[in-house]
């Protein structure tokens, strides 16, 4: 059908922490006085959904698919005669309100109400909308019935602490589907846009996320985890601490508090974390195994059901606290660990910045053949430790890295080939630019727009203190991490004596005598003069 992929580009669905579908809505456009976009007044209820549903991804049509942990909030007009739901269609969330009225214990919800309005679509047509609809899909998603007249029927339970959305049914073997859909308008009066929610059921967040005590004084601090880190806000009040920031890619507003224990232990425990696009997130802890992989320092997250908060040791000398066993995630579940942010074996410790030498970065992998957006290039994975030679983090913002192509002349950035560069000829790349094509987040790696040569350097260049420094240019190959390409060591039996060279791990850092156990180095992946070393 012709709008299949016109919803695809068009409504929003929240994403995870990884690959994941997503689309964008500009700002809803005029077109029907009808459509509510200012939440309504009243009461405001936040519920967790679950049920089933469909959907469209990647130009195809999807059955089966969940809804659960994501949010649902209906307002209660002061009257207690109307409610309002923002997003009823969990997969197509423009942000829109449709209007319900209580009927003792139910909520009666017109169809036909339109959540959504095309003044021009990027095809060029014009003045249609998306409407709530009852949309029977039987055999094939072709194959469907449609009505916009009568309601939706949400029945009231528990004093409002879950809702229950009626009449609806699923046989996924039979591709046989009743439930709460979205049709077109217009033109295209009652073409089904292939969103359909089935058994909904809405129950009730009863947590709130946290509000700091007025007048909260807060200290700029750091919290790293590897070799990575961002910025916080810290406050102490009583024998509770808050902390504002530490989800800097979903909520970075959000706050979590901790409980000293006693005075060198804090705890925090699962909270409330907020919402982001169609998902709640909790602040929990959660248990970690390290993987067995070549590049090391990978892990595994587990939720623990009986532990699901996170103790920190407290210095009150430094007011540093860490936990060096588990990780503190930002996670849409309670249960399990999905998408999610992570911070593995977190340090926080104030920030006061200095002139400083920046760790040494490295290339981790280059693919030297690759097709994509109508080009052939490279993909390069980097490593920049976001910190400097002792381990301590420094200022992102002034955190840069520069690559050097076949010679030791450095490779420049163009805006012809790299969408949205800060200015116009980039030489040293900002450690926090990211244009979401070409350029990854936080320096994780980049797309060369040439390929065929036979080698890669980067280095670190970093201006905080108002000084610049920077670290040696540190040279790979390509393809160098296929296994081919490795000297592999069995059970570590590589001393400090038997070749010159110093050794280094993949974040760049020089391993030292009190690195290695019993003169021997542990289990991954290592470089020496120029050469990757694996560890077995």
């Amino acid at each position: 059908m012709k709008k299949l992929l016109l919803i695809v580009l068009t409504l929003v669905l929240g994403t995870t922490a990884f690959a994941q579908p997503s689309r964008k809505v500009g700002p809803m456009k005029a077109g029907k006085s009808d459509i509510i976009l200012t939440q309504p007044e009243g009461e405001l209820h936040t519920y967790i959904r679950s049920g089933g549903c469909t959907d469209v991804m990647y130009g195809g049509f999807f059955k089966g698919l969940k809804q659960d942990g994501m949010v649902a909030r209906v307002i209660v007009s002061p009257d207690g005669r109307t409610a309002y739901f923002q997003n009823i269609i969990s997969r197509a969330a423009t942000g829109a309100w449709v209007k319900g009225n209580i009927q003792g214990d139910k909520i009666l919800v017109p169809y036909g109400q339109i959540i959504y309005w095309f003044d021009v679509d990027e095809n060029g047509q014009t003045n249609y909308g998306l409407q709530l609809a009852e949309v029977h899909m039987t055999g094939a998603h072709t194959s469907y019935t449609a009505k916009t007249s009568g309601n939706a029927v949400f029945r009231i339970k528990d004093d409002w602490r879950v809702l229950e959305l009626e009449g609806t049914s699923a046989d996924l073997e039979k591709d046989d589907i009743l439930g709460l859909g979205l049709v077109y308008t217009n033109q295209f009066d009652g073409e089904w846009a292939y969103y359909l929610d089935y058994e909904t059921v809405y129950t009730e967040e009863e947590m709130k996320p946290v509000t700091p005590p007025e007048g909260l004084v807060t200290e700029r601090y750091s919290v790293t985890h590897g070799i990575y880190g961002h910025f916080v806000d810290v406050g102490f009040a009583r024998d509770e601490v808050y902390i504002k920031g530490l989800s800097d890619e979903y909520l970075p507003n959000a706050w979590i508090k901790g409980t000293f224990i006693d005075e060198n232990k804090i705890r925090f425990p699962l909270q409330m974390a907020g919402s982001y696009q169609v998902y709640l997130y909790y602040f929990m802890g959660v248990d970690i195994t390290k993987r067995d992989d070549y590049y090391g320092g990978q892990y595994d997250y587990t939720v623990n059901p009986e532990q699901t908060d996170i103790i920190f040791e407290y210095d009150p000398e430094t007011r540093s606290f860490w936990n060096n066993d588990r990780a503190l995630i930002v996670n849409n579940s309670r249960d399990s660990v999905d998408r999610f942010e992570r911070f593995p074996k977190p340090m926080f410790r104030p920030y006061k910045e200095k002139a400083v030498q920046p760790a040494n970065p490295a290339i981790l992998q280059i693919d030297d053949r690759f097709w994509a957006y109508g080009y052939e290039l490279s993909t390069v994975a980097i490593s920049v430790p976001c910190m400097d030679v002792d381990g301590n983090f420094i200022d992102p913002s002034k955190l840069f890295y520069a690559l050097y192509v076949d010679d030791d002349e450095p490779y420049l950035l163009y805006p012809d080939e790299y969408e949205g560069l800060p200015f116009d000829e980039v030489e040293e790349v900002p450690y926090l630019y990211t244009n979401g094509r070409s350029i990854y987040p936080k320096s994780a790696g980049l797309y060369i727009y040439q390929n065929g040569f036979e080698r890669m350097g980067i280095k670190s260049i970093y201006y905080g203190g108002n000084e610049r420094h920077e670290t040696e240019i540190f040279y790979t190959v390509p393809n160098s991490l296929i296994t081919d390409g490795i000297k592999s060591i069995d059970n570590g039996q590589w001393t400090m004596d038997n070749e010159a060279g110093a050794i280094y791990d993949l974040s760049g850092r020089q391993m030292v005598k009190g690195k290695w156990s019993n003169g021997k180095l542990t289990k991954g992946l290592y470089i020496k003069n120029g050469k990757k070393y694996l560890i077995k």
